[in-house]
């Protein structure tokens, strides 16, 4: 039994190769349908954001991060309540900063080795020109988890669940489609 050499292979299957690259490179491949809103909402308007969780500063933070996914991954423009074909109806609901990984020390309590931060919603998506809710988000939950030793600590917590909180945001409104 002789196999051939590479050379040889290289020779047979070489033009083969170039030529299925050249078609996938020349290939215009758009998605369509499955993802985003229905068709007929090109404009989404968001109503400021309630809180009420005491961390206060997490309102402006979440608008900002909520305002771009929406635009980036939705395929929607922002635009003025009167003018928006949908309506995004966020509120923070619940916040938690809890030890996840600790071992107790006699005499002293614990110590923590990880903190967890949970930051909830509920999230209404309302189709305007048919006057129906398109995606309820009841208890939507992120969760970002940070070391104790981070000199940033829980804002780091809080960054990564904002960033987590906003994708199941776009997921869910994804997927409904």
């Amino acid at each position: 039994m002789t196999f051939p050499s590479f050379r040889n292979r290289l020779i047979r299957t070489g033009p083969i190769c170039v030529a299925l690259a050249v078609c996938l490179g020349a290939c215009n491949y758009t998605f369509a349908g499955g993802g985003g809103l229905p068709s007929h909402i090109e404009t989404v308007y968001i109503p400021p954001i309630e809180n009420r969780t005491t961390q206060f500063a997490l309102t402006q933070e979440f608008t900002d991060r909520l305002l771009e996914a929406v635009r980036r991954n939705l395929g929607v423009q922002l635009a003025a309540e009167a003018e928006a074909d949908a309506t995004i109806v966020a509120t923070l609901s619940r916040y938690s900063d809890t030890a996840m990984n600790f071992q107790g020390v006699e005499d002293v309590g614990a110590a923590v080795f990880q903190r967890r931060v949970s930051i909830v919603a509920e999230v209404q998506i309302i189709d305007r020109t048919r006057n129906e809710v398109i995606w309820n988000g009841a208890g939507v939950n992120g969760q970002g988890e940070y070391s104790p030793e981070d000199p940033a600590g829980e804002a780091t917590g809080q960054e990564v669940a904002l960033e987590n909180l906003v994708q199941k945001i776009v997921d869910g409104a994804q997927s409904q489609w």
